[in-house]
């Protein structure tokens, strides 16, 4: 995601990126006698945070996305920083509060989310007010109508193997926008001022089913199923 190099430009050109471990990358060790070793890092998950200049968390991107998509919530995510810090008789944490809460019922009725626009109208208002929350269209949303911000870029030519993996990339990404966004909407329309230390145990645990306290990321169950002596293994 982070590699695609449209994505890369314009977070460099409209962000201040800062990447973060939230734990020790885990390493599996396989030793199959006589000196043979394969050492490998498990997959891990990662979240993507807007923050204002304060560090309170503005919105959230769970998960890996596609390009496509990704770039389509980054550009909101950079309105919607400008809409919530805009002079308004609501104070920026009603309004972002306001603005998760709208998008949070959107998603429970399978409606068209809300979309930030930038105002077509060059005027006073415009100049106070240049960014404003209208209600897209169903065909304009990804999540009713998903014919290009699922699917793999025209120029890419994929085989079987990448194939299936843009697949599972694009259920996923999905998942993120429909499931998670709408826990992660929710979890924000309930509190304001919210730093990522706030929500990063429960993020992982709670919606990306990826328990940082957990040694075995959830995968205890799986690896210890048959080990004879799983219930001294610490």
């Amino acid at each position: 995601m982070f590699s695609n190099d449209e994505v890369a430009a314009f977070i460099h050109r409209n962000f201040e990126a800062v990447w973060e471990s939230v734990r020790p990358v885990p390493l599996v060790q396989i030793d199959f006698g006589g000196g043979t070793k394969i050492i490998r890092t498990l997959h891990g998950n990662i979240a993507t945070y807007l923050c204002n200049a304060d560090g309170h968390v503005l919105d959230v991107l769970p998960g890996i996305y596609t390009p496509n998509q990704y770039l389509q919530s980054l550009s909101q995510f950079q309105m919607l920083a400008g809409y919530v810090a805009q002079r308004s008789l609501l104070t920026p944490e009603t309004r972002l509060q306001n603005y998760h809460r709208a998008q949070a019922d959107a998603l429970k009725n399978r409606q068209a989310q809300p979309q930030l626009v930038r105002s077509p109208y060059i005027s006073k208002l415009a100049i106070e007010n240049p960014i404003k929350l209208v209600l897209a269209s169903a065909a304009g949303n990804p999540f009713i109508n998903d014919a290009t911000a699922w699917s793999a870029p025209a120029k890419l030519k994929l085989d079987t193997e990448d194939l299936a993996n843009w697949k599972l990339l694009a259920e996923d990404t999905k998942i993120n926008e429909s499931q998670r966004r709408r826990q992660i909407h929710e979890r924000l329309a309930g509190k304001a001022n919210v730093r990522p230390t706030d929500l990063t145990k429960w993020l992982y645990r709670e919606v990306l089913h990826a328990d940082l306290d957990d040694p075995y990321l959830g995968l205890g169950s799986v690896l210890f199923a048959n080990y004879p002596f799983k219930d001294k293994v610490r």
